[in-house]
């Protein structure tokens, strides 16, 4: 089994980063609920499909620049990656976590 990188300087960043979309993440989710426990499932639908067109324009757009980039014919490239740290790992479910508890205490009206 191969061992794990240590975390790095730009691993805590990217850790940050990734608690912090976890927040925002968790409080999205607990926003949903409230919607769904109004019953308002037409704005539940709307923002749902607009996220999925988000996604999908998201991943046109990035093997559209891939392409232009890298090129067409080019060999891929098949290296070795260390494995990421297991920070890493668990930093977007955590932050999700901390967000929808946060929802609960009010996190949602003092940071939307």
């Amino acid at each position: 089994m191969k061992q794990r990188q240590k975390m790095q300087t730009f691993d805590w960043f990217n850790w940050l980063a990734l608690v912090a979309i976890g927040v925002f993440l968790g409080l999205v989710i607990d926003g949903f609920v409230d919607l769904a426990t109004v019953g308002a499932w037409g704005s539940i639908l709307m923002l749902l499909g607009l996220s999925a067109a988000g996604v999908v324009f998201y991943l046109f757009v990035e093997r559209v620049m891939n392409f232009i980039s890298i090129g067409r014919f080019s060999q891929p490239q098949q290296l070795q990656k260390p494995r990421k740290p297991l920070a890493l790992h668990f930093a977007l479910p955590v932050g999700i976590i901390i967000g929808l508890i946060g929802a609960q205490f009010g996190l949602a009206d003092l940071i939307l």
